[in-house]
């Protein structure tokens, strides 16, 4: 299988700890300069699941976030701000992290592989038609998100991934 883009080593990576920290800051400046400019290429794709969710939650739907490690705390944080900021009920807003609660205090490896919990948490959050699952993994492959996606789509909600490598499972 060939390495993606976001498991690859940075060619500015090595011996990144012996170097100077404003050389550092460069590098994350400029990787994140990049990183804004490929999103100008998935406007699109964002305009539209930005009105597949509008569309979900505009009819009494739920929003469901699915993910691991730190894609999950990434998504929690989203999460939380739903309700304060549009105003959504947090009874409509479902986390979805590999390891479940535990995964909060700890990001052990080993969850992100586990299809089973992720069908069983699209299951217990009740997803189903009129609602929206977002999966979310930097590789797009990520085994817990692919099926939570896979899931809540067999379950009729519609379904949203965000990944950073083109044509990933969760791209599809």
């Amino acid at each position: 299988m060939a390495e993606t883009r976001t498991e690859a080593l940075h060619k500015n990576a090595e011996g990144l700890d012996i170097q100077a920290p404003d050389t550092v800051l460069s590098y994350l400046a400029d990787a994140q300069i990049e990183a804004a400019k490929v999103v100008r290429h998935a406007i699109p794709s964002i305009a539209r699941a930005a009105e597949i969710i509008a569309v979900r939650l505009k009819s009494g739907g739920k929003l469901a976030y699915a993910a691991a490690g730190s894609s999950g705390l990434m998504a929690l944080a989203d999460a939380l701000e739903l309700p304060g900021t549009f105003g959504i009920h947090r009874d409509r807003i479902a986390i979805l992290i590999a390891g479940g609660d535990d995964a909060f205090r700890t990001l052990a490896g080993g969850p992100e592989d586990d299809t089973e919990e992720a069908a069983a948490a699209v299951a217990g959050a009740g997803l189903g038609k009129g609602d929206c699952l977002i999966a979310i993994s930097a590789s797009g492959t990520t085994p817990y998100a692919v099926r939570a996606m896979e899931e809540a789509a067999r379950r009729g909600a519609a379904t949203i991934g965000i990944a950073n490598n083109r044509d990933s499972a969760l791209l599809r």
